[in-house]
């Protein structure tokens, strides 16, 4: 298959040891995007694994065109991996899905539909989640702290999936430095004045591979997640009084 320069869509993939998921979760995005019927690549960013995964999307890319792999020198955290995807998408849609295979690469259709349909950008929910009950807690505590500090509207603050426009990608910037990223992406469109949309996705179980999130400093965690919003309120704040927004 030839890959334009600049294709339809960019899915890109952050990944961090996912040498046990990467290569089917690959095989599914690539059977998913071949059913859209549009032109495509593939964009993985490995946040300097200190397993196989490199190697293992290189296996993918040497029998599958399309697919690129981007090495981080350095680990960068989650939203580190988000701004490299974001940088080096060359579609006019870009989706940023996880690669630890909960997220289901079907779920993209429902996304460009919301695109075509006005939005800047389109967030996930997991409706129906497959989780342990401490993730599910977890959750709660983000959505609850996003609605309070950024006034976050929707119900799932860090699912795993989200899509937006290229006029988006390029008016976008990431500037912290979390293993999380959706309160960011919102705030920009809404310092950009891009519509939001949120589409339910399938959410699948963990198989293999651990998270990156270190669950024994869950207090710090929290801190940590409370700051991070504290600035993106005041990047609203400060927004909301510039003259020329």
């Amino acid at each position: 298959m030839q890959i334009p320069s600049s294709p339809d869509i960019t899915l890109a993939l952050p990944a961090y040891n996912e040498g046990q998921n990467i290569a089917k979760v690959l095989d599914d995005c690539v059977a998913a995007l071949t059913e859209l019927g549009r032109s495509w690549e593939i964009l993985v960013v490995d946040n300097h694994s200190s397993d196989d995964t490199a190697a293992r999307v290189r296996e993918v890319a040497a029998r599958q065109a399309g697919i690129r792999l981007i090495v981080h020198d350095a680990n960068r955290m989650y939203s580190g991996s988000c701004r490299t995807a974001m940088q080096e998408a060359r579609g006019a849609f870009i989706a940023i899905m996880d690669s630890d295979g909960q997220m289901d690469p079907r779920d993209l259709k429902a996304f460009l539909d919301q695109l075509a349909g006005g939005c800047g950008i389109v967030f996930g929910w997991r409706k129906e989640r497959h989780d342990p009950l401490f993730r599910l807690g977890i959750s709660l505590f983000f959505n609850a702290l996003g609605r309070w500090r950024l006034g976050f509207p929707l119900h799932d603050l860090n699912c795993g999936i989200r899509m937006f426009t290229r006029a988006y990608c390029d008016g976008a910037e990431i500037r912290h430095a979390i293993n999380m990223v959706n309160p960011e992406l919102y705030v920009r469109a809404r310092q950009n004045h891009f519509a939001i949309g949120e589409v339910a996705v399938r959410h699948r179980e963990r198989k293999a591979g651990k998270t990156s999130h270190d669950l024994v400093k869950l207090w710090k965690i929290f801190q940590d997640v409370d700051r991070y919003m504290r600035a993106l309120q005041g990047d609203l704040k400060a927004s909301r009084s510039d003259p020329n927004p």
